[in-house]
């Protein structure tokens, strides 16, 4: 009898293996997977939180003119099959937007109402993130896309940011970041330290802005920021990299074509294909996705609610980052390349800025750049219930 005993219990213990094996196999087994590298070294509630709806961040907003119910049923259905949760933000008509609530600076400045339109929902975004004291928060535009790994894409992200913004063990008295202590230009993600330690959010304590979706950006290439270039005392841009090599969720090379407006993609230029790269943000362009912290939005709520308005909101976004305001202190931006988030060009793709998809619209395809398994190019399969097996990628390997 304690023999049988015996033998059920063995029994009993390999069924429960068997069983945890096959819910919490690697992705890598999974078809359009092998995402070894996505697998975390670092456990803890602070990488679990980016699996959560809001990806770790306090709130996710979108971006929305209330008369585009096209885009806010296509979004709403896009967060709902890879459960997130989306809270509006009403966009602003130009036509709006008086001029005597305009920063004085842009007076004498032709702005056009797209631009107006746009750049006073982004900063009804920051108004609500600083009013509600959020810790953070993810801003996308309506018409933005992902890939339905989104999820483990940015539980690596959160890795590499934490490395790039968090003080290391090892220089917690300095309060300095891995980006300002680590003496090579570049090193992969398999070298991050795994004790980093962060308490507001999963992407680091330290961050202004992390820019997730963009039409294009550069590596910086000088340590110095141009407004302070005589002064070493004054802030410079961290050159640190951090590569995620063989990262299956990478188009090869020949699909890494930018967005006509956008800086001709180096990534392809200087890396094997398959590779991601984290870096500090410079020279980023377009505002798919971004988000902010709280110290984050009140920097930009000053900025540019109350000092700034000069052309579109991206590109001065962008000079932020690059410092190309006069601040005490560099701005604390992180960027992706490619990036994880993009315009979704197809059906109703026309731009309530500028022209239809700044002319990058194929009417004859529906597509999103540098996104592979596309939740909208695949919508309808998802909606159906079709498995990750038979999903389009749209951005397939060479034979």
């Amino acid at each position: 009898m304690p023999v049988l005993f015996g033998h059920r219990y063995l029994a009993f213990i390999v069924v429960v293996f068997l069983l945890v094996f096959l819910i919490f196999k690697p992705l890598g087994t999974q078809p359009h997977g092998a995402l070894d590298h996505m697998q975390l070294r670092v456990p803890g509630k602070a990488f679990s939180d980016v699996l959560n709806s809001t990806l770790g961040f306090q709130e996710l907003f979108v971006l929305n003119l209330p008369e585009r119910s096209d885009r806010r049923d296509a979004m709403t259905l896009s967060a709902a099959l890879t459960k997130l949760d989306v809270k509006w933000i009403d966009g602003i008509d130009g036509k709006d937007v008086p001029d005597r609530v305009l920063p004085g600076d842009s007076w004498d400045k032709k702005i056009s109402k797209g631009n107006k339109g746009s750049w006073r929902a982004h900063m009804d975004a920051l108004q609500r993130i600083v009013r509600e004291n959020l810790t953070s928060a993810l801003i996308l535009e309506d018409d933005a896309d992902w890939d339905i790994r989104l999820k483990q894409q940015m539980q690596v992200f959160a890795q590499a940011a934490r490395a790039l913004t968090q003080p290391t063990p090892k220089a917690s008295s300095t309060g300095k970041p891995l980006s300002a202590t680590e003496p090579q230009s570049e090193i992969s993600i398999s070298q991050i330290p795994t004790n980093l330690r962060s308490r507001l959010t999963p992407y680091g304590d330290n961050w202004d802005v992390l820019w997730l979706g963009h039409c294009g950006t550069d590596f910086p290439s000088a340590p110095t920021i141009l407004p302070h270039k005589d002064d070493a005392s004054k802030p410079k841009v961290p050159l640190l990299r951090i590569t995620i090599p063989n990262d299956p969720t990478v188009p090869d090379h020949k699909h890494l074509k930018p967005h006509p407006f956008a800086l001709q993609d180096s990534l392809a230029k200087e890396y094997p294909p398959h590779t991601r790269v984290v870096h500090s943000s410079y020279k980023t362009t377009c505002t798919q996705a971004y988000a902010v912290s709280q110290q984050g939005a009140r920097k930009l709520l000053y900025q540019f609610g109350l000092k700034t308005l000069t052309t579109g909101w991206d590109l001065m976004l962008g000079d932020w980052c690059d410092g190309l305001y006069p601040q005490e202190k560099q701005p604390i931006c992180v960027t992706v390349q490619p990036p994880l988030f993009s315009h979704h060009y197809g059906k109703g793709a026309a731009s309530d800025i500028t022209a239809p998809g700044g002319g990058f619209v194929n009417k004859d395809k529906e597509m999103t750049p540098y996104v592979r398994l596309s939740v909208r190019v695949n919508m309808e399969r998802l909606v159906q219930g079709v498995g990750v097996e038979g999903l389009v990628d749209q951005w397939e390997d060479p034979e």
